[in-house]
């Protein structure tokens, strides 16, 4: 499910990793983007394949090498991935300009390189749906803020959702994001989660031109389009996830339980099926079977990595010498409580309350 780092990238990545958490967050910031740089050529960074499947297996080696290494990088790379892996994927009508739109915008980010990142998605905290979008003849104008955005600091283009100012219709857009009127803000997590780099990110009256926006409207249209991106978001937080789970149980020999064994077996095959519901994808409307299985491909890792972190804790408290390096790799596998979709609501949607696990 995932591939082991060689050992010269290993150490490669890990003077990476440490290059970019180092000092005030200025230059950490400047750390990034040039080491970000130096990632852009050396990993694949631009899926391929000839069937969805094939292009998830590309991405999922990626994220998965990384995320052995250091997984707040991988979740920063895979914030690119995962975007760019549902537009090159999602299934849209033959004769439509919403095809041709897609083809263009490929063509532009992979000949130039270009960074993406996503913002607008589900959030266990934050604002929902913040920014506004005024339509006009040639494009669209946005205001507003998004309280969390990944890549922020590297990222070229972000694709985001806005509600229209003049109505309950939405608008999704590819907004440029090296211009005056796009704000970036401080970084929202401290320690190594730096390395995801998630800031704010601040519209002031910022022009997306129209070969760059869809209009949906319609709410079912939208979600159709927001539970696609969100079926690739879990199969890749999945794998890096899985990749670092294991990593940590070699790293300080923990020991594998039935549960985790049998747990690893369940996932391959929930992951499989979840590579031919996406292969067979004709079309949104029949998005539901994937929404499933990847929201529960998801939750089943979330639990291991919650397992895992009380493995941790207790061989924490049983080596005071290693204490503080073996919970700050507990702390990091927490954040895949809240990502989207957050742990609680997945419970919830099965019953299960609040207090229950």
């Amino acid at each position: 499910m995932y591939a082991q780092t060689a050992g010269g990238d290993d150490q490669r990545l890990e003077a990476l990793a440490h290059e970019m958490n180092q000092g005030a967050e200025s230059a950490a910031r400047d750390a990034f983007r040039s080491a970000f740089e130096r990632l852009k050529s050396q990993w694949a960074m631009y899926p391929s394949g000839s069937s969805p499947a094939a292009i998830f297996e590309s991405a999922a080696h990626t994220a998965g090498r990384l995320a052995a290494v250091s997984l707040p990088l991988s979740l920063a790379v895979s914030m690119h991935l995962y975007p760019l892996c549902a537009l090159q994927c999602v299934p849209i009508p033959l004769l439509s300009a919403a095809r041709f739109q897609r083809a263009m915008l490929l063509r532009t980010i992979t000949d130039r390189s270009l960074i993406l990142a996503n913002a607008g998605s589900e959030r266990a905290r934050g604002l929902d749906e913040p920014v506004l979008a005024t339509l006009r003849q040639d494009g669209v104008m946005l205001n507003g803020t998004f309280e969390y955005m990944s890549l922020a600091s590297v990222a070229d283009i972000v694709f985001l959702k806005a509600r229209c100012a003049d109505g309950d219709a939405s608008i999704l857009c590819a907004a440029d994001l090296r211009a005056d009127t796009v704000k970036i803000g401080s970084w929202r997590f401290s320690g190594s989660m730096r390395l995801s780099d998630t800031c704010s990110v601040t519209f002031t009256n910022h022009w997306v031109p129209r070969r760059r926006s869809l209009y949906v409207p319609n709410n079912e249209g939208l979600q159709c389009i927001s539970d696609y991106q969100r079926c690739w978001f879990h199969l890749l937080l999945a794998e890096l996830y899985l990749a670092r789970v294991e990593h940590l149980h070699s790293k300080w020999s923990l020991t594998r339980s039935a549960d985790h064994m049998v747990s690893l077996n369940e996932l391959s095959r929930v992951r499989e099926y979840s590579l031919r519901l996406l292969d067979e994808l004709d079309s949104l409307s029949k998005i539901e079977p994937l929404v499933r299985t990847t929201t529960a491909m998801k939750l089943r890792v979330s639990l291991m990595a919650q397992s895992t972190i009380e493995k941790l804790h207790e061989l924490a408290d049983s080596s005071a010498a290693l204490s503080q390096a073996i919970r700050a790799d507990a702390s990091e596998l927490s954040y895949i409580r809240w990502q989207p979709t957050a742990d609680e609501k997945i419970l919830a949607s099965l019953g299960v309350g609040a207090g229950a696990r």
